[in-house]
């Protein structure tokens, strides 16, 4: 890693009753596509509008490209908060809207925006009111990326936007984050779609860190040893496990490690199917271990 883009210290947020981020101390590195995943309400949303100084933080530290952009006005310049559907004037042209990214941020790459948008088949003459959701999310993620921010921060950006062109998303991204690299992070539902484009991931829940890792790191993180209800009985009697689900059909359960690590070849070895956990289901397991005993309730006089 190159160096540090986003640097936060026991960061809080509070809302009445409500604490949002609970205490987040991180350094997200520069130089990287991440991935910041969590369930609705874990904080991904709030965390991102604090970074980019339009939400005020209760407490901690939090320093941008190494400053305060609530008080650098050079640093601000260089940190983009872009979503699927921002708040902009419903009367104004497209052409308009590039106008003042244009002005507002010194990298911007008006020529390089022009063609995403031809790309994607949207006219500058439109204006935002007459915008599908997903022409909305492709304009929003056309200005944001031609930014060229040393930070950009992308919170759920593709939603509405047909498979075809996601496709198409995701592969300029990729290859304008090669040609111009800088630190974006991506809050998305759909972590199985970005996967392939993420150098990290960072996983929140209700407000909290669970990690920030490395993808390669991520997909070696967990392994699942399938089996009857008995096998796994028998197996995880005295090891930890991050969840066990023992039914009369379909009985398995996750561990930590890698699926080619000591404790998976001893799954093996007991006669279970031993699988690798994918990043997407890693997230599910360490965040929402206890659910699917409550859904046997549901059954339960």
């Amino acid at each position: 890693m190159e160096g540090i883009a986003i640097q936060l210290d026991a960061v809080r947020k509070k809302y009445h009753n409500n604490t949002a981020l609970d205490g987040i101390t991180v350094n997200l590195h520069e130089n990287c596509i991440i991935g910041l995943i969590g369930a609705n309400g874990s904080g991904k949303t709030t965390l991102m509008k604090i970074c980019a100084g339009l939400e005020e933080k209760s407490s901690g530290k939090v320093l941008v490209c190494g400053a305060d952009i609530t008080k650098d006005i050079c640093a601000s310049e260089e940190v983009i908060y872009s979503m699927h559907d921002l708040p902009v004037g419903k009367l104004y042209r497209i052409s308009e809207l590039l106008k003042f990214y244009n002005t507002a941020y010194p990298h911007f790459d008006l020529a390089f925006c022009k063609k995403m948008l031809e790309i994607f088949g949207i006219s500058l003459k439109k204006t935002c009111r007459t915008l599908s959701q997903g022409q909305k999310s492709l304009v929003h993620f056309s200005c944001a990326t031609a930014t060229r921010c040393r930070v950009t921060l992308l919170d759920e950006p593709f939603i509405g936007i047909d498979i075809v062109n996601r496709e198409l998303v995701y592969e300029i991204l990729l290859r304008d984050f090669m040609e111009h690299p800088r630190a974006i992070i991506i809050s998305s539902h759909n972590l199985s779609e970005i996967e392939g484009i993420l150098s990290e991931m960072l996983l929140l829940h209700h407000g909290r860190i669970v990690f920030y890792q490395e993808m390669d790191a991520v997909r070696e993180m967990l392994f699942r040893a399938d089996g009857s209800r008995e096998e796994i009985q028998g197996f995880i009697e005295g090891k930890e496990t991050v969840c066990a689900r023992e039914k009369e059909i379909g009985s398995y359960a996750v561990f930590r490690g890698s699926v080619t690590g000591e404790a998976a070849q001893e799954a093996k070895a007991a006669g279970l199917t031993v699988s690798a956990v994918s990043p997407e289901d890693v997230s599910i397991y360490l965040t929402m271990p206890e659910k699917g005993k409550e859904l046997e309730s549901l059954w339960k006089d």
